[in-house]
């Protein structure tokens, strides 16, 4: 409306008019409200939409990070693995030496017993084969001894206790 129409119009047109435009007014304002509403809901859905991806982003890191340590715990776990079979390979390795080491000591050992029981065993029969011969000596002299002694009674006998 221009200029010209509002004055032609009377007083109570005009408070209509008035009126309609504040109805109107209030639409719009309430219009409004609901959009600056909508938009502000609209802003905090990509607020937090880009909150998730973030939140996302940063649980792909913690997965990141996750992964990394457990990589790094298996490779830990693989390590000393091999470290316990190295140390229980040499320590297999220095009780096999040991034990040959022991075992060249106690056939050593066995073979001095033997060559020191194979000489006290000849000594022993040496001995035995001298004190059988000394015995048969003196077995024998005394059965001689005797032999004579007895040969003499049976002369004397014989002779009838005259010599």
């Amino acid at each position: 409306m221009t200029e010209q129409e509002l004055r032609k119009l009377n007083r109570r047109d005009l408070l209509e008019l008035l009126v309609s435009q504040g109805k109107e007014r209030d639409a719009l304002q309430a219009e409004l409200e609901e959009t600056k509403a909508a938009l502000a809901d609209r802003q905090l859905r990509i607020a937090k939409m880009g909150s998730i991806a973030e939140a996302a982003l940063m649980v792909n890191g913690v997965f990141d990070a996750a992964q990394e340590a457990a990589k790094q715990y298996l490779e830990n776990i693989s390590q000393r693995s091999e470290q316990t079979d190295k140390h229980c390979a040499q320590l297999e390795q220095e009780a096999r030496q040991k034990a040959d080491h022991l075992l060249q000591e106690a056939t050593l050992t066995t073979r001095q017993l033997e060559a020191d029981t194979q000489r006290r065993c000849q000594q022993m029969e040496k001995d035995a084969k001298e004190k059988a011969e000394a015995y048969w000596t003196e077995v024998s002299f005394r059965l001689e001894k005797f032999y004579e002694d007895h040969n003499q009674l049976k002369e004397l006998l014989a002779t009838g206790g005259k010599s």
